[in-house]
């Protein structure tokens, strides 16, 4: 208990995707879902020379999510601009196009002093955790930051109103507040994935109050916590039958931090324990050949990749912690869109053509595969696939380059044409 005390991610926001529906055909779209059809004509569209194709505009989006921001709010995050850089980005990545069909939400710890543990004679703490985030889960819709009311608005006024604890008796719960984000995401109702995104500098204490085994700090305390504790919570919630999880950590200046003594800091290097929590936290998107062990040992050295999104050992910005939620964004939802609910008008499944941009650059024609077999790898293509649900060909999906492109670009738009004969290669 201390009583006083990003490597660049490329970046992934993509745009909004714009379907575009046309002449008769046989898969539907509802014209009152606000992915329905523009009730006047927007141009032609070429395709493959063809130039008199389509004669409506339909909006598509990505699959739901729910993502909830846990922000560390111990008075070391007062640091090196730490929380006012991650609070930029947390505003700035989340009034991306590409969150509105996510539930967001903010959870923020310590949010309270508690009397502490008899090895400090009972001193306040702040060791206490919300048991709901400061900002529920909400779905986003278009409404950002600015608008006058929504979830986006609501993260933005919070951050805005409050700052990092500056008690004497310093602390950082993180296990706990992992656990109560973990709750929150439980009881989020609705389809999708489940997405929790922790912004932290590391020296996790506050485990003295529990019954949990940690290493001994300056005061004599058990108070530093071991990282095979929020390796195994974090582990269970990925793997859960029910409301699986996916944890993503950020390590923002400071999560570098060793004291073999226990002193000032945990007497273990930061940078692996973190690299291992996040690997456990969602071992399908860790970078590959990332170092990481089970169980954590004391004496682990600092990772030579981390699993983490870590940003002590480059220029520590805003703009790469956007970076970074935009880049789990990208990758949990990949690359597969939804075409949109069949009730008015149907098309032509031999009649959908797909093109993207990135970055504000021209169009792309993409092929549709001609078989399964094929990856495209070089040039990208398109294909139909079977949503969760089991319904066959009501998504698209992009393969090779195209994905890797969209994924990987600092914006994207993908315009799906119908009407005009599919482009098969």
């Amino acid at each position: 208990m201390r009583l006083s005390r990003f490597t660049g991610i490329a970046a992934l926001l993509l745009g909004t995707l714009s379907v575009y529906g046309a002449c008769g055909s046989n898969k539907g779209f509802d014209n009152d879902s606000g992915m329905g059809m523009d009730s006047s004509p927007f141009g032609d569209v070429v395709v493959d020379g063809n130039t008199t194709c389509a004669t409506g505009q339909y909006q598509a989006q990505q699959q739901p999510a729910a993502l909830l921001v846990l922000l560390q709010k111990s008075g070391s995050m007062n640091n090196d601009n730490d929380w006012v850089f991650a609070a930029q980005a947390i505003v700035q990545a989340l009034d991306q196009p590409v969150f509105n069909t996510m539930s967001l939400g903010l959870i923020a710890a310590p949010s309270s002093d508690v009397t502490g543990p008899a090895c400090i004679d009972d001193f306040p703490v702040a060791c206490g955790v919300p048991a709901f985030p400061q900002v529920p889960l909400a779905f986003a819709g278009t409404n950002i930051s600015t608008s006058p009311t929504g979830v986006r608005h609501d993260i933005y006024t919070w951050l805005s109103n409050n700052s990092p604890d500056n008690s004497l008796g310093e602390g950082n719960p993180l296990y706990d507040a992992i656990q109560s984000a973990f709750g929150a995401l439980g009881l989020w109702t609705g389809p999708g994935k489940r997405i929790l995104f922790l912004v932290t500098d590391g020296a996790i204490s506050c485990t003295s109050l529990s019954t949990r085994p940690g290493y001994t700090d300056g005061n004599g305390c058990p108070d530093w916590e071991n990282p095979n504790n929020i390796m195994t919570l974090v582990s269970q919630a990925n793997t859960s039958m029910t409301t699986p999880i996916d944890t993503f950590v950020v390590g923002v200046p400071g999560s570098d931090t060793y004291d073999p003594t226990g002193v000032n800091y945990p007497p273990y290097h930061m940078r692996r324990a973190l690299s291992d929590i996040a690997y456990q936290g969602a071992p399908a998107f860790a970078p590959m050949g990332c170092t990481q062990s089970t169980p954590f040992m004391q004496t682990d050295p600092d990772p030579t990749l981390s699993c983490h999104f870590d940003m002590t050992q480059t220029t520590y910005t805003s703009a790469a912690v956007a970076a970074a939620i935009a880049q789990v964004r990208g990758e949990e939802l990949g690359c597969i869109f939804n075409l949109p609910a069949p009730e008015a008008g149907i098309i032509n499944l031999s009649e959908v053509n797909v093109s993207y941009s990135i970055n504000g650059g021209m169009q792309t024609q993409l092929y549709k595969r001609a078989s399964p077999t094929e990856d495209c790898s070089m040039t990208g293509c398109w294909d139909y696939v079977t949503s969760d649900a089991g319904t066959e060909e009501d998504q698209i999906e992009l393969f090779g380059a195209a994905c890797t492109n969209v994924e990987t670009a600092t914006s994207a738009d993908v315009e799906i044409t119908v009407g005009c004969q599919t482009l098969v290669k």
